[in-house]
Order: structure tokens, then C-alpha cells, then sequence
């Protein structure tokens, strides 16, 4: 399920360029306080991993950049995507966001202007063309020679890239249906070179973490089912930190 929030302010709405987190508090903020403190802790659990199987978009609209506040000013009226395969985290963010009345978004007091429950796009076949929303990323933690812990961001022209995709994928489907995914999923990037990479940043308290991740289109090939799940869930690490949701595109070849 997939929804598009649009806030509205009384002037014009001013936030900071790695506002990632101001919108994932705001997802949190309008969930039931007992199942959003239990989806922040624990979550839906496949072994040792824990995932919220939410995914957002970044801010649909394009802001004026200030460099010297590192700021994005935009008009008054701001949208973004939301989405889940869980129905009570859509549900509840929805009818909860949608009842209140001004509230603090990175500061700026705004108001839902209006929420729409997006239709599903139509899967016929075993193969889609998707596009990257926010940056895919997946990634593994290496250990230096001395010790200290190294983060190694996969490129998408890299085998390990797939294969970390597949793996995230099968265990969010594993802890949100609990049994095995139906087969495998395989990603193809539709681009070559690095123009499509991004670097980003997620701002935990005093902690801000560097991200790379990557855009464009890509071809995603698995059973229906899957590839569903996949459009609702988002690809690889850091879904619920608002990185790697798709949408499905028109056909690359004709663009």
C-alpha cells in the first residue's frame, strides 16, 4: 500500500537539506504510541534482523537551496510517499495525521492538506521496469587491520550488489509472512558509470551518518508476488530511514 501526504504551512516551509529523519519522526509520531515505541525497538524479526517494512519518499518538490544555512526553502505546500505492506502502519498513520491539526514539521507548523491512497501498479509478468525513488543502498561492515569498524557501499555494477538485494529482500518477507520467500529476486541496474550515485546523510541525535546510495532505473525480475512486496517494501538497507523506494516506470527504451 502506498500513500501521498501533502502538508501545507501559512508561509513558506524551510528545513534542513538532510531532513530524513525529521520525516521518519514525523511517521512515527502519528502511529499509536504502544505500536510505535514496539516498531522502533523491535520490530518484525527474521533471525537476528529487525525491520520496520516502511519506506518513504524524500520530498516530492523542488526546494531553493541556501549553502550558507544548508537549508532547502520551498513554497507552502510540501508532499511525500509513504509506504508498507503492513496494512496497521498505514492505517494508523493515516487516520491518526489526517485527524490533528497544526504540528511541528522540523520547525515549521503545518497541517495535512490532504492524504491519497495511491492505486497499485498492475504486475502481469515476472520482469519489471522500476525507478529508484531515494538512493538503494546495501552494504557490509568490514573490520580494519586496526580494529576499527570500515562501511563498504556496494555499486550496483558489482555481483555483491544483487545478492545483498536478494537476501534483504527474502528476510523482510520472511519476517513479515513467517516462510520462505517465493524464489529469488533479481536486480539489473539499466545504467553504467557513476552518474547515478548519491551521497546522503541521516542525523541521529549528535550523529550523522554518510550514505551512499543509488538512483535510476533498473530491471527487477521474480515472481508477481515478490515483485509486489518489493514495490511496497523498497529495496536493500535503510528502507525506514527513507532509502531505496521504487516506483514502477514506463519502458526505459523509449525515453
Amino acid at each position: 500500500m502506498r500513500i501521498l501526504v501533502y502538508l501545507i504551512s501559512d508561509s513558506h516551509i524551510t528545513i534542513k537539506q538532510s531532513y530524513n529523519n525529521i520525516l521518519q519522526g514525523l511517521i512515527y509520531q502519528f502511529l499509536d504510541r504502544i505500536d510505535a515505541a514496539w516498531l522502533h525497538k523491535n520490530g518484525f524479526e527474521s533471525g537476528s534482523r529487525k525491520f520496520k517494512l516502511f519506506v518513504f519518499s524524500g520530498i516530492r518538490e523542488r526546494g531553493a537551496v541556501d549553502r550558507k544555512t544548508q537549508t532547502f526553502k520551498f513554497s507552502n505546500k510540501i508532499s511525500f510517499y509513504l509506504s508498507s505492506p503492513v496494512d496497521w502502519i498505514m492505517t494508523q498513520f493515516a487516520g491518526n495525521i489526517i485527524r490533528s491539526r497544526n504540528f511541528n514539521f522540523g520547525g515549521n507548523t503545518v497541517s495535512v492538506e490532504s492524504i491519497s491512497v495511491m492505486k497499485d501498479q498492475a504486475i502481469d509478468n515476472d520482469s519489471i521496469i522500476v525507478r529508484a525513488l531515494t538512493p538503494i543502498e546495501v552494504h557490509s561492515t568490514l573490520i580494519k587491520p586496526d580494529g576499527k569498524k570500515l562501511t563498504y557501499y556496494y555499486s550496483p555494477l558489482e555481483n555483491e550488489f544483487g545478492r545483498l538485494i536478494n537476501d534483504n529482500l527474502m528476510k523482510k518477507w520472511q519476517a513479515f509472512y513467517k516462510k520462505d520467500a517465493p524464489g529469488d529476486i533479481l536486480i539489473k541496474p539499466l545504467f553504467s558509470g557513476g552518474r547515478n550515485e548519491r551521497i546522503r546523510y541521516f542525523v541521529n541525535g549528535d550523529r550523522k551518518t554518510v550514505i551512499k546510495g543509488w538512483v535510476g532505473k533498473y530491471e527487477l525480475s521474480g515472481s508477481m508476488e515478490l515483485l509486489k512486496f518489493a514495490l511496497d517494501v523498497g529495496l536493500g538497507s535503510r528502507g525506514s530511514q527513507g532509502f531505496g523506494m521504487i516506483e514502477m516506470a514506463a519502458n526505459w527504451r523509449n525515453q
